[in-house]
């Protein structure tokens, strides 16, 4: 159970290195405050339903995870095809979010802006490190609970695997949308 709270601790490190990342970003790059906000650019909406739906299904498989334990999900059949029901939404929201992205970048139709290219490049910087801080926590974790053993449970380094993939879903849109917080 040890090793699934160090999993806790780098799904949670993972996000908020997204998160501080963006607000000392956010801070050091503050303009002056505007008299009224200005209407959400298409991106924006983008980032915002993404990270929203997004959020959803972490909890969700977090909580599968958590209640059921790291064994059960991947030993107990219908606790295992729930468990990949919710890691397939994440990946479609995640496939939805990355190819409308890509295709607004490619179609140069006025969607986006010098800024919002802007933007988007620097969410991937913070896409990055915030999956190595889940990596090296993950890292630390299971060679402190399997050290005796000199083996790590095959489920967990699915854990691993999926947890990196919820940071990355998480990080590009909270990129994006501290990224306009900033400029």
């Amino acid at each position: 159970m040890s090793a699934l709270i160090w999993g806790v601790a780098a799904l949670v490190a993972g996000i908020a290195v997204a998160g501080v990342g963006v607000w000392v970003a956010g801070r050091r790059h503050a303009g002056p405050p505007l008299p009224e906000p200005l209407p959400a650019t298409p991106l924006q909406r983008l980032a915002r339903r993404g990270l929203l739906v997004g959020v959803a299904l972490v909890v969700a498989v977090s909580a599968l995870v958590l209640y059921f334990g790291p064994e059960r999900t991947f030993e107990d059949r219908p606790v295992r095809m729930g468990f990949t029901a919710l890691l397939l939404a994440i990946l479609l929201v995640f496939a939805v979010l990355s190819l409308r992205l890509r295709a607004w970048v490619r179609r140069g139709d006025g969607r986006l802006d010098e800024r919002d290219r802007a933007i988007l490049s620097g969410s991937h910087s913070l896409q990055s490190a915030s999956i190595l801080t889940t990596l090296v926590i993950w890292n630390i974790g299971l060679q402190e609970s399997f050290h005796v053993v000199g083996a790590v449970p095959v489920f967990y380094l699915n854990l691993v695997f999926w947890s990196c993939l919820v940071v990355s879903l998480l990080a590009l849109p909270l990129g994006i949308l501290f990224g306009y917080r900033r400029s």
